[in-house]
């Protein structure tokens, strides 16, 4: 066994359990947010147990830096001074603070050699993992936190990014969509590591994109994944497709067919796990099978159809049911295109790219975000109206957008266009109810429609989270000041904040409406109350009066 497998194993005898109390700790406190349960003997003993992990790192540290070979394994020799110091304490200042400083940049790296990008906080495991991909031919540049990792991918533009799942303050995920829709940083193919088991990681319904492997593993396969993802990344593809089709046969030579053509493919064999995988990315065209395992064609047809996030994805029908009646079902039920098997390949590959294009055109969606546009939004409202179905009407603004747009490009705005759209999605698939609808007018401006009972929740949601994430998408320098400069509408300079998000709501129990066109209009009016007010805010319109909140 060689020096560098002796230690690794070393470390790895501690630092694995370690990891999955962190991780243990993550989920019980995500679950605790979520259910409301937390309490001050709660929050007490979550505190002391995230203190205890934060000193158990700390030993792990020291071992690591006072260990060193003996002809028969690993010998750690600890000086007294070292022993008699206090444990660290863990930092527990807000995000805004701890992140607030500049991150140290290394010094210029060889350009001969590809650079990677490690976001670990564990000082252990930036060591073992850098040492690992330095053998391996690579320049690693690390960063202890997502803020600072964010700063140097756009830096240093890495050709892949490794991404620890449970970062403090910001998390793995947050940090991956972040760097998934920044124009600067969106073509870098990220891996997500973890701690986590395997049925751990698929109910935190990450985005099926992302490769993920579990730190066990990481040493052994993280230079491999690496390279084929930077190969990967070189091949530029049309479009990204969902295959739903329970045939290994058919899987195979679909698959492989369309992968051939250009296109990007994941594949599933379940209804159940097809709408998981569809909630969780956002697919150019998605082709179902009717005959399923687990749930049928129809339901999972019908389910795709109500969900705001897969309501205009282009939808193929793929069955060896060719019946007149299936197929007028098929299309009364929301699909684009209905093909029978045994199918022509030509003619598949045909119907799938007339299916693209028509997406391209369409104008029920906006083409920014592909959430339903003003048409969509109207005929929403009409429905409503005509159940006489109780609801209100949300109209998401955001505030000094232009000042940033201008500051920084239409690409750096278009991506926070789509963070806003996944929190307000998020938000009302979260704290919603089925049927509840989102979507974008254009620009800067959203609206969502929910029962009345479930608006404050989803408000607060959108504006905990927007304001968490959208101080990321500026510099360095800016973050540290506050603010942009940047000229008014009048041509003089000016201090804008960062962005922020305004929202008004109108109730139809408050008001007599007979036409959408009405509650457009008061939905307006409150929007606009609203955005008198500084930062994120939500008013609530009752009747003659109106409460402004901020989120708790």
């Amino acid at each position: 066994m060689d020096s560098y497998e002796r230690r690794s194993r070393f470390v790895h005898r501690f630092a694995t359990p370690l990891t999955t109390l962190n991780a243990g700790l993550a989920l019980l406190e995500r679950y605790l947010a979520e259910t409301n349960a937390n309490s001050a003997q709660i929050a007490e003993v979550m505190g002391l147990l995230n203190r205890s992990a934060t000193r158990l790192g700390s030993a792990i540290d020291v071992l690591q830096e006072y260990m060193f070979d003996h002809a028969t394994g690993i010998q750690v020799i600890i000086p007294d001074e070292v022993l008699a110091q206090r444990p660290q304490q863990a930092n527990h200042a807000p995000a805004e603070v701890a992140n607030s400083a500049l991150p140290k940049y290394p010094p210029d790296i060889d350009t001969s050699k590809p650079c990677v990008l490690l976001i670990e906080d564990s000082q252990t495991y930036r060591a073992v993992v850098s040492a690992r991909l330095t053998q391996s031919g690579y320049n690693v540049v690390t960063a202890p936190d997502g803020m600072a990792g964010l700063d140097l991918a756009r830096a240093y533009q890495p050709v892949a990014i490794i991404l620890d799942l449970m970062l403090p303050h910001l998390n793995g995920e947050q940090v991956a969509f972040v760097l998934g829709e920044d124009p600067e940083t969106k073509h870098i193919p990220i891996i997500i590591y973890t701690g986590l088991e395997a049925t751990q990681t698929e109910k935190l319904e990450l985005d099926p994109r992302l490769q993920i492997i579990r730190k066990d593993e990481a040493l052994d396969r993280l230079p491999i994944m690496v390279s084929e993802l930077v190969i990967k990344s070189r091949k530029k593809t049309i479009a990204e497709l969902l295959v739903i089709e329970d045939d290994q046969e058919i899987q195979q030579v679909v698959s492989q067919g369309l992968s051939n053509a250009g296109y990007s493919i994941t594949v599933t064999t379940s209804g159940e796990e097809g709408l998981r995988l569809a909630m969780r990315q956002p697919f150019d065209l998605i082709m179902l099978d009717l005959m399923l395992p687990d749930i049928d064609g129809w339901t999972v047809l019908r389910q795709l159809r109500e969900r705001t996030q897969t309501a205009t994805t282009p939808l193929m029908l793929v069955s060896a049911l060719g019946k007149p009646e299936e197929k007028v079902r098929g299309f009364q039920l929301g699909a684009d295109d209905y093909i029978t098997k045994p199918f022509d390949w030509n003619e598949l590959l045909a119907r799938i790219s007339a299916s693209l294009r028509r997406r391209e055109v369409e104008g029920n969606a906006n083409p920014s975000t592909m959430l339903p546009g003003n048409r969509a939004i109207e005929r929403a409202i009409a429905a409503r109206l005509d159940r006489k179905q109780p609801f209100v009407v949300g109209y998401c603004d955001l505030d000094h957008f232009k000042a940033y747009n201008d500051q920084y490009g239409f690409l750096k705005g278009d991506a926070i266009i789509h963070q806003t759209a996944r929190i307000i999605t998020g938000a009302v698939e979260r704290s919603g109810a089925a049927g509840d609808f989102v979507g974008h007018i254009g620009g800067d401006d959203f609206v969502f429609l929910a029962h009345p009972d479930n608006v404050a929740a989803i408000c607060e949601s959108i504006i905990r989270e927007f304001d968490q994430l959208a101080p990321l998408y500026y510099d360095i320098e800016s973050r540290q000041r506050g603010f942009i400069r940047q000229n008014d509408r009048e041509g003089n300079p000016k201090q804008f904040p960062f962005v922020s998000i305004s929202i008004g709501v109108v109730s139809s129990l408050n008001h007599q409406i007979t036409h959408f066109a009405e509650f457009g209009d008061l939905a307006a009016d409150v929007k606009k109350r609203a955005k008198a007010h500084k930062g994120s805010v939500y008013l609530i319109e009752t009747g003659d009066q109106a409460t402004v909140k901020v989120a708790s």
